[in-house]
């Protein structure tokens, strides 16, 4: 039995016994212990979410111009993850006078298109 059902059990037990400043007191606690709950959960996401951003990072090469991640045949813009940390995908575009040419869609760096 976890720390709430124990709470809510206590609260039943008080509630017949008729001690109404008691009953506020562990109806207090009992919210008390459900915020503490919802801010570990929402402190093990985000240990979950930096354990991933790092993982990332350590997986993340840098063969020039591009940043790149095993398995995955589109490289990351070197801007946007050097200066910002953000792990923008370029895009290939069709330029009206140099053809073909890579783009990263947030910074808008494009890349000469002889670099892939």
């Amino acid at each position: 039995m976890g720390v709430v059902e124990n709470m809510k059990d206590v609260a039943e037990l008080i509630k017949k016994l008729g001690d109404i400043e008691l009953n506020r007191k562990i109806l207090t606690l009992e919210t008390e212990v459900l915020d503490l709950t919802r801010d570990k959960r929402r402190a093990d996401d985000k240990v979950e979410e930096l354990e991933r951003a790092l993982k990332f990072k350590d997986e993340l090469k840098f063969k020039d111009p591009y940043y790149w991640l095993d398995g995955d045949p589109t490289p990351y813009c070197p801007g946007c993850w050097s200066g910002k940390r953000l792990a923008v995908h370029v895009v290939t575009v069709l330029h009206p006078l140099a053809g073909q040419q890579k783009q990263c869609p947030s910074c808008k760096h494009f890349y000469d298109h002889g670099q892939m």
